[in-house]
C-alpha cells in the first residue's frame, strides 16, 4: 500500500550501455592520440588531415558520450500516488495521475512503435510519433520491453528494468487514488545552461574561453601561410629540432578545444548543486588558462620560427 509519501523507483537497464559508451570514449581517446601521433611524422597535404580527422570528431563525441553516460547513470522512474516522475539526467517530467490516460507495453501496440533514428546502447532518447500523430517522447536506454506512459498530449517511452514491477505498482497507484492533484512539471538540459548563463561568473568565463580559442584559431591559420615550417624547440643536446610543416600547429586549437568543451559539459554537471559550484568554476577557469597557455606556446613557437 502507498502511503502519502511512499514512492516506488525503477530504473533502466544501465551494465550494456554503461560498457558501450565507455568503451567507445576509450576507443576515440585512443583513435585522437594514434592520429595525433601520426600527423607529426606526415607531411602537410590530404594525409595530414586524414590523421587529424579523428581528433576532429572526437571533439564534440567525447563530451556527448560523457554526458549520456552521467544521464544513464542517474536515471529513474519513481511512481507516487499523485504523479509519475521520469529522470534522465537533467530532464524531469513529472506527469500527475490524473493526467495519465494509460499505462501498458508497447508490445500491445498494433503498430510497432518507431524508435528515435539517433540511438545507441544506453541512450534511447528523442521524439517519434504514435500512429495517431500524438508525439512520443523516450527515456529509455535498450528498445525492448518498452512502456508507455500515454497522457492527452503526448506519450512517454520508458524502459523499467523491471517491467511487471512497474506495471504493478502503477496499479496499486490507480486502485488507491491522488490525494493531492499536481500539475505537470518538465525540466530540460537548457534549464541547467541557462541558470550558469545567468551567473556573471560564469558567463564571463563561458565567453572568455570561447574568445580565447575562437582567437587562437584564426590566429592559426593566418599564420600558417606565411610560416610553411616552424621549429619545436630544442633537443637535450641543444640542437635546434628538424622544422615540422608548419599546418602541425593547428594542434594547438584542437587541444585548447577540447578542453574548452570538455571542462564545459563537466562543469554544468558541478554547477546543478549549490556546494559543488566552485569545482564548475574551477573547471571553466582551468579552461581559460588552458587557452591562454596554449596561445602563449603559439607566440613562442612562431618567434623561433
Amino acid at each position: 500500500m502507498f502511503s502519502m509519501n511512499e514512492s516506488s523507483s525503477f530504473y533502466p537497464p544501465r551494465r550494456a550501455g554503461s560498457i558501450f559508451q565507455v568503451s567507445a570514449i576509450i576507443v576515440l581517446i585512443a583513435a585522437t592520440i594514434w592520429g595525433l601521433w601520426m600527423a607529426t611524422e606526415a607531411q602537410v597535404g590530404p594525409v595530414f588531415l586524414l590523421y587529424l580527422l579523428p581528433a576532429l570528431i572526437a571533439i564534440p563525441l567525447i563530451p556527448t558520450l560523457i554526458y549520456r553516460l552521467y544521464t544513464l547513470q542517474n536515471s529513474s522512474y519513481s511512481i507516487e500516488r499523485d504523479y509519475i516522475r521520469l529522470q534522465w539526467g537533467w530532464r524531469v517530467e513529472k506527469i500527475p495521475t490524473n493526467d495519465i490516460l494509460w499505462v501498458r507495453p508497447a508490445a500491445d501496440l498494433e503498430i510497432p512503435l518507431p524508435l528515435p533514428r539517433l540511438r545507441w546502447p544506453g541512450a534511447m532518447l528523442g521524439i517519434t510519433r504514435l500512429p495517431d500523430s500524438r508525439p512520443v517522447e523516450f527515456f529509455a536506454s535498450v528498445s525492448r520491453q518498452l512502456i508507455l506512459i500515454g497522457t492527452v498530449e503526448r506519450a512517454y517511452a520508458i524502459s523499467p528494468s523491471n517491467l511487471q514491477g512497474f506495471l504493478q505498482s502503477y496499479q496499486r497507484v490507480v486502485e488507491l487514488g491522488s490525494l493531492n492533484p499536481s500539475r505537470p512539471e518538465a525540466i530540460y538540459p537548457s534549464f541547467i545552461f541557462s541558470r550558469a548563463w545567468q551567473a556573471r561568473p560564469a558567463r564571463a568565463l563561458f565567453l572568455i574561453g570561447a574568445l580565447l580559442n575562437v582567437a587562437l584559431l584564426a590566429a592559426v591559420l593566418l599564420s600558417i601561410p606565411k610560416h610553411p615550417q616552424i621549429s619545436m624547440g630544442f633537443t637535450y643536446s641543444g640542437l635546434p629540432r628538424e622544422p615540422l610543416p608548419g599546418v602541425q600547429i593547428l594542434f594547438l586549437p584542437v587541444f585548447s578545444s577540447f578542453i574548452y568543451i570538455v571542462n564545459g559539459v563537466i562543469g554544468l554537471v558541478f554547477f546543478r548543486n549549490s556546494s559543488e559550484r566552485p569545482w564548475a568554476y574551477m573547471l571553466w577557469g582551468v579552461s581559460c588558462i588552458a587557452a591562454l597557455l596554449f596561445s602563449l606556446a603559439f607566440i613562442l613557437i612562431l618567434q623561433t620560427s
